[in-house]
């Protein structure tokens, strides 16, 4: 409404009207105090803003993390801000050595971090498989059965099978319906439904033959699934992290009721002023968006994310920069900080160089308020690049408004 009434006004002034009573009024929120208070946002969730830069990092702690005190030691050095724990891998012994890891380097360093656990949720994926792996490769037939199956190759006239242990799955899906496996390394249409299995016929393989492994993650985006944002572990990790967490992730989130269950559980755990963050990663959550952070606004700390792996193999990745951008938009408007997390610098932190499209990517990052990195053997590394690069972005671009400062080049 301020952008509305500042084009106006100079429309007026333009054509040399008088303005307008109405547009003379002050509006209850400006430009100013918008800014105001999405930085305060951010501050009682994401914490402190860092020396040299606004937006913060978000780390995600390998299982080493736990015996080796040093990664941590070396992250935080660097400037971490938020420690993530993802609550699908390990478990509460090994969380706790991350956590008390964490507090001695903040001891030792005088520096202080957040602690951020991630929920499982009713996350789908591929079962054990028979040598770990099997090759799919266009036109060929995939069976996925319910329960712990043994996935095995296609041999002589039987078709490929693996194994999937969520049975809602099964109830809900329907024929011609997509299906991507492992981040849509993967893709096929579903040809054939029965009670505890469907077939799929594979329409595409990257490189034209592709590997599917274990605990891969399976995306259906057509479907109508009726899950719970919240299962039975994550109910159980809750009791964990209310005790041990600055925030908790709920993964998976679609309706407004699931946010208002997790508020309902922290509640009951004297956890109410933990905060919350909005993990947007399939189309129903993106198009639920608004509806979503009107629940969540009840709630006096959340932060949503932009968790683009799974969101990218949902929406389609012709469709995934305007979706994140508009994801910014709207979190915007609501005053709600957002974090851009999902193979950020990923090829660095894994394999030691960038990408020239991860570089702009990681650029991207700076308009919104934290940005992720995930594990890797050269993530300290990962986390030097990206400091630099948010530190330089940041006199660009605030948001989506182009600062449009004085280029060091211009001058002569």
């Amino acid at each position: 409404m301020a952008s509305l009434h500042a084009v106006l006004e100079a429309l007026h002034r333009i054509d040399h009207r008088s303005i307008p009573t109405e547009l003379q009024a002050e509006l209850s929120i400006t430009h100013e105090l918008g800014n105001a208070i999405l930085t305060e946002h951010t501050l009682e969730i994401l914490g402190p803003k860092p020396e040299l830069r606004n937006a913060r990092i978000m780390v995600t702690m390998p299982s080493e993390a736990a015996d080796d005190p040093q990664i941590i030691h070396k992250l935080l050095a660097k400037d971490m801000n938020i420690m993530r724990i993802n609550c699908a891998h390990d478990n509460r012994e090994v969380w706790t050595k991350m956590i008390q890891n964490l507090r001695q380097a903040e001891t030792d360093l005088g520096k202080s971090c957040r602690i951020s656990l991630d929920l499982a949720g009713p996350k789908l994926r591929t079962g054990k498989i028979e040598g770990k792996h099997f090759s799919l490769s266009q036109g060929d037939t995939l069976v996925v059965k319910q329960g712990e199956i043994l996935g095995k190759p296609s041999s002589k006239n039987k078709p490929a099978i693996v194994g999937c242990d969520m049975p809602e799955v099964f109830r809900d899906v329907r024929i011609a319906e997509r299906v991507f496996f492992d981040d849509g390394v993967i893709a096929g249409v579903i040809c054939h439904v029965e009670l505890e299995e469907f077939q799929v016929e594979i329409t595409s393989a990257r490189e034209g033959k592709a590997k599917l492994k274990s605990e891969k993650g399976i995306n259906l985006p057509d479907t109508d699934l009726k899950l719970p944002a919240l299962t039975q572990k994550d109910l159980q990790d809750l009791e964990f992290v209310a005790k041990n967490g600055d925030m908790v992730a709920i993964s998976f989130v679609q309706h407004p009721t699931d946010i208002e269950q997790l508020i309902g559980e922290l509640e009951k755990l004297n956890a109410g002023e933990l905060g919350i963050i909005l993990k947007i990663e399939n189309q129903k959550a993106f198009k639920q968006l608004p509806k979503l952070l009107l629940t969540a606004l009840r709630h006096p700390r959340i932060v949503v994310m932009v968790a683009r792996g799974d969101l990218g193999v949902e929406v389609g990745f012709e469709r995934l920069s305007e979706v994140q951008e508009e994801i910014l938009w709207l979190c915007e408007a609501a005053h709600v900080p957002v974090i851009w997390a999902t193979q950020v610098l990923e090829s660095l932190a894994k394999g030691g160089m960038a990408s020239r499209a991860e570089v702009t990517d990681a650029a991207m990052g700076s308009r919104a308020e934290c940005v992720m990195l995930n594990k890797g053997l050269y993530i300290d590394k990962a986390m030097q690049f990206l400091c630099d690069v948010l530190q330089r972005m940041q006199e660009h671009h605030q948001k989506k408004m182009v600062m449009l400062r004085q280029l060091n080049i211009s001058r002569f």
